[in-house]
């Protein structure tokens, strides 16, 4: 196998990995509530070595989880960066694959009776993006429809210039700094600040791929700064239960995200495994698709949260990783029969 594949091996296997950290960020934010609005975020007993580890483990696996919007979009930087034609299939695609799982869906729910015929929610399901129904698919298909100029830009600058524009981009984006006045969560600015950074790893560092052994050094000194400053914020609050947080994906998980992906660049993928992540990689944006559409959303995490405060506390962390796998892999199958159906069209 060519360097080239494996390197795109390496990347498909970070892209599904990514949804899968979706999944699991879902399942902390709506499964376990930890950011309901009416009441407190998911509480642990810590009271116990076995409650602080049970909440330690919790913890580290939110805050991992938290890095996989920005791994996709550092993906699609470090790829495109360099051409400045416009992917219209690729635009198509991400387009006509939120439009058909957002209609069948609701009409799916019509008919099983859980839902109502509206014009009003007809409109608002045909109109997706319109409506912002899915917010990474706006902004993910607002950021490729700027690549064209963000390509041009970024293939005219020197490493000087690029690491000029990269300060004043952290300066910008980054949640300690301006961040906190020119965003609100994630906004485009971020999605256009990732690009940029894939597109500068791309461009000057593209054949080097970094001492392995540093970069994990520094996936674990950020990940523990992360953790202790969860601690700090939890012995602050003085709660005898401690809160499972997250971190805002311009704040610390920015360095975060950006170390995760030079790891992934780094790694090398046997071939036999290489060709079953590259079938099941272009499968897996429509797992995000599927389980956020608002009739899904709705009765998928009813369904679970009742699971998720049904099993003993201590099996939640295998319990949250085993359920973020198995909604990817039903959400992959239904994919993959949609495009079966869809092909089988195309030929008759």
């Amino acid at each position: 196998m060519s360097v080239v594949r494996e390197r795109q091996a390496n990347f498909e296997l970070l892209r599904i990995l990514a949804m899968l950290g979706v999944l699991v960020s879902h399942i902390f934010n709506y499964g376990l509530h930890i950011y309901e609005n009416d009441g407190p975020d998911f509480t642990v007993d810590t009271s116990s070595a076995g409650g602080f580890t049970l909440w330690s483990l919790l913890q580290l696996i939110k805050l991992v989880a938290l890095v996989s919007v920005n791994c996709y979009v550092l993906i699609s930087g470090y790829f495109l960066a360099g051409g400045v034609q416009l992917r219209w299939r690729g635009i198509w695609r991400v387009w006509s694959t939120t439009w058909i799982y957002s209609m069948f869906f609701y009409l799916l729910f019509v008919v099983l009776g859980q839902d109502s015929l509206s014009w009003q929610a007809l409109f608002v399901n045909a109109t997706p993006l319109l409506h912002n129904t899915f917010w990474f698919v706006t902004s993910y298909l607002a950021l490729i429809l700027m690549s064209p100029l963000l390509s041009y830009v970024s293939c005219r600058l020197n490493h000087w210039q690029y690491m000029v524009l990269l300060t004043a981009g952290f300066v910008c984006c980054f949640q300690f700094l301006l961040g906190n006045y020119l965003m609100s969560e994630q906004q485009i600015l971020l999605f256009v600040y990732l690009y940029f950074i894939g597109g500068y790893i791309s461009k000057f560092h593209a054949e080097s791929k970094g001492n392995i052994s540093v970069l994990m050094a520094c996936f674990i000194g950020m990940l523990g700064m992360m953790y202790a400053i969860t601690v700090y914020k939890n012995i602050i609050r003085g709660d005898a239960a401690w809160l499972v947080f997250g971190m805002a994906y311009n704040g610390l998980v920015l360095p975060l995200s950006v170390l995760v992906f030079l790891l992934f660049r780094r790694m090398s993928i046997t071939q036999r495994f290489a060709g079953a992540v590259c079938a099941v990689a272009p499968l897996s944006f429509a797992v995000y698709v599927i389980h956020t559409q608002p009739n899904v959303h709705v009765w998928l995490w009813s369904l679970l949260t009742e699971w998720f405060y049904a099993v003993p506390q201590w099996t939640l962390p295998v319990f949250c990783l085993l359920t973020a796998v198995s909604v990817f892999i039903i959400c992959v199958i239904i994919e993959k029969g949609r495009r079966s159906i869809q092909i089988k069209i195309g030929k008759s």
